[in-house]
């Protein structure tokens, strides 16, 4: 058994979940760590070859574990850089959309339609990404980056992804996955640079009553200026040129459910409960409007339906309209089960076209938000807001992808190096620029544990 055949019989023993990866572009190993893992490689091949030359070496005898370490020991030294983000089980739900659609379309095959335009566009994009037939990349590249008023980059940074593609991930991403898309003001990027001043309210205006002569008193708002940088956030998801062949596969549809899944979870991560790097999320921002639970109640089950009530007096009435409860839902099941003073539950269930309320007050469920298991003093986990009121999220609509085919990528288990190559597989690396600010803290409202226990 050679090197290659080994390494293939260790691929295909990981489950689907291990088949997930994160990694780095062997690209950007220096010149004398690519020398160093190409020595390795060959002589751990000659090694088995002469083993299996003198002697009788039967497969369950090697040493797989060795040849684990021998390739993260080559590259560890490389793995400087990790992309933003990666989303558990992406492998695996590529491998189950890909049956679902098949199966789909051998049970409809009577009713077999055409494929798209938008689809072709897809596939002719991929295949000539796959096959590296950078003239025609180029050409849809150029036509697309005049559009959006955009400087080439070319295959250094990856290549926009066709229009049809493109709009089905930010469709799928805004409809189904991402709450941040979805409630927050959306004002995308356009022209050059990447960040943008926008005004903020940091206070509003007041009005006193006087009397006949008496001296009127002055108010102002206070306005601020807040930056809004975007940043890049990327996945990779493994897969195989077969793929492209495969009609009964809608690829478009495909990509787009798993690149919008994937990029959703991390916005809405980050936007609601990031700690600084590289977003401050909302729960972690300051300048809100707080409401802190009383001494000795730290943790999550403590909350009342006092709390929920006492956030709504905090909201100023002009973010009211359109405010909504915002919580894990693990949280939520404690607070459907709070009653007010005359015994009936705050929670509401959905009645005809009415959707269910706290407090009379629509919510929204995330596992962004901390779950109950998660409790700690001094901790926000719920916030009452007007999003479209209090944030802005913006984007340039340049997603763009770049194939590895000579990476080495690392698996689930963080330290299981797999070559995209030995495996005649390759990984398609998804970029996106994103962009997220608080413009009106006063618009929103936090709840959070005490800080200190009672004596």
């Amino acid at each position: 058994m050679n090197i290659k055949e080994l390494l293939a019989k260790l691929y295909s023993e990981l489950s689907a979940e291990e088949k997930t990866f994160l990694g780095q572009n062997i690209e950007s190993m220096s010149t004398d760590e690519k020398v160093k893992f190409e020595a390795d490689v060959k002589e751990a091949g000659e090694e088995v070859a002469t083993n299996e030359k003198d002697v009788d070496v039967d497969d369950e005898a090697l040493d797989t574990e060795a040849v684990k370490s021998l390739i993260a020991d080559s590259v560890k030294e490389s793995i400087e850089k990790k992309v933003d983000s990666i989303t558990d089980g992406i492998v695996a739900k590529f491998m189950k959309g890909i049956d679902s659609q098949r199966k789909n379309a051998v049970d409809n095959v009577d009713t077999k339609k055409e494929i798209s335009k938008g689809e072709m566009e897809t596939r002719d994009f991929m295949r000539a990404l796959f096959h590296k037939e950078t003239g025609i990349l180029r050409d849809h590249d150029g036509v697309r980056a005049k559009s959006l008023d955009t400087t080439l980059t070319g295959g250094k940074a990856g290549y926009l992804v066709p229009e049809e593609l493109s709009n089905e991930v930010l469709r799928i991403a805004e409809t189904q996955f991402g709450l941040a898309r979805r409630d927050m003001r959306y004002l995308p990027f356009s022209g050059p640079g990447n960040t943008r001043t926008i005004p903020s309210l940091a206070s509003t205006i007041s009005v006193t009553w006087t009397g006949e002569k008496v001296a009127k008193t002055s108010s102002q708002p206070v306005f601020g200026i807040v930056t809004q940088t975007l940043k890049k956030l990327a996945v990779i998801i493994p897969m195989s040129e077969e793929i492209l062949e495969d009609s009964l596969i809608n690829l478009t549809q495909l990509l787009g459910e798993l690149v919008a899944e994937a990029i959703s979870k991390e916005e809405d991560l980050q936007f609601f409960n990031g700690t600084g790097s590289p977003w401050t999320g909302i729960l972690n921002t300051s300048g809100t409007g707080l409401v802190t639970m009383d001494t000795g109640e730290t943790a999550f089950t403590d909350i009342t339906a006092d709390h929920l009530l006492d956030m709504q007096d905090e909201l100023p009435s002009g973010a009211f309209a359109g405010a909504k409860y915002y919580m894990h839902r693990s949280v939520f099941n404690v607070v459907r089960k709070l009653k007010d003073d005359d015994g009936n539950y705050i929670y509401q269930r959905p009645q005809g076209t009415q959707p269910a309320t706290i407090w009379d007050m629509p919510y929204e469920l995330s596992d962004a938000f901390p779950a109950k298991g998660d409790t700690a003093a001094d901790s926000p986990f719920v916030i009452f807001a007007n999003l479209k009121t209090a944030t802005v999220f913006g984007d340039k609509q340049q997603i763009r992808v770049k194939m590895l085919d000579q990476a080495t990528i690392t698996d689930t288990d963080g330290e299981t190096q797999v070559n995209l190559a030995e495996q005649d597989m390759v990984a398609l690396r998804f970029m996106e620029r994103v962009g997220f600010v608080v413009t009106l803290p006063l618009a929103i409202v936090r709840l959070k544990t005490a800080a200190t226990v009672s004596a």
